[in-house]
C-alpha cells in the first residue's frame, strides 16, 4: 500500500509540475493571452486581477513544494499547511478589497475603453483634394479603426484619408457629375473602434 501511495505521489507531482510549466510556456509564447485576464472589460489595467494571478501561481508553487519535499517521497500532506491556507486567504481577501476600493470611485466604472476621438472634428477640403483624419482611443492606443462616409459625397480609405471626389455614374451612359457640383456640400465621416463596435465618433467635411 505504501508503495502505491508513493508511486501515486510521484505521478501526481510530476503531472502538476509539467502542467504548470506548460501553462507558463504557453503564456511566454503567446498561445495563452493574458490581456482579458488581467484587464477590465473596458480595457483598463486591473491590479486586483494581476495580483490574484500572481498569488495563484505562488500558492500553486508552495503546495507543489510541500508535496515534493515530503520526507518519504512526493505525497499529498494529511493536512494542508497553515502557510498555504494563509496565502489563499490573503489572496482572496485582498482581491475583494482592491475591487471595492476601485469601484467606490465613480471613475472606476466609466467605460473608458470605448472612448474614441476623431481629429479634427471639422475640416474644409477643396473639391478633388484629400484630407487626413486621425482617430485616437486613449485607453487602447494603436487599436484598429474602421472608417466610412455615412453621409454626403466623397470616400475615405482605411487609413483615414478622405477624398473629395464624385461618385461614379449610376448607369452606363449617364453624365458624370463634375467636381464643381461638390462645392458647398458636406460629408459626414465616422470612425468606429474595431474592438468596441459601439464606440464611434463623427467629423464633418465642408467641400469648397
Amino acid at each position: 500500500m505504501s508503495t502505491l501511495v508513493l508511486v501515486s505521489g510521484y505521478i501526481v507531482c510530476i503531472f502538476v509540475g509539467l502542467l504548470g510549466l506548460l501553462v507558463l510556456w504557453k503564456i511566454a509564447t503567446g498561445d495563452i493571452d493574458l490581456t482579458d485576464l488581467i484587464s477590465e472589460e473596458n480595457g483598463g489595467a486591473s491590479m486586483s486581477r494581476f495580483q490574484f494571478l500572481v498569488f495563484t501561481f505562488v500558492i500553486a508553487l508552495s503546495l507543489f513544494l510541500v508535496i515534493a519535499a515530503h520526507p518519504g517521497g512526493p505525497q499529498f500532506p494529511a493536512a494542508v499547511p497553515a502557510t498555504v491556507l494563509s496565502l489563499l486567504g490573503i489572496s482572496g481577501s485582498s482581491y475583494l478589497v482592491s475591487k471595492a476600493i476601485q469601484f467606490s470611485d465613480p471613475a472606476g466604472i466609466v467605460d473608458r475603453g470605448s472612448d474614441i476621438v476623431i481629429s479634427p472634428v471639422k475640416a474644409t477640403v477643396k473639391a478633388g483634394d484629400t484630407f487626413q483624419f486621425t482617430a485616437n482611443i486613449p485607453q487602447k492606443p494603436g487599436s484598429g479603426v474602421k472608417w466610412e462616409v455615412i453621409g454626403g459625397p466623397g470616400k475615405i480609405d482605411g487609413n483615414g484619408v478622405y477624398s473629395a471626389v464624385v461618385a461614379a455614374a449610376a448607369a452606363a451612359g449617364s453624365p458624370q457629375p463634375s467636381l464643381a457640383s461638390l462645392v458647398g456640400q458636406h460629408a459626414t465621416i465616422q470612425a468606429t473602434s474595431a474592438e468596441f463596435p459601439n464606440a464611434s465618433d463623427l467629423a464633418v467635411v465642408t467641400i469648397s
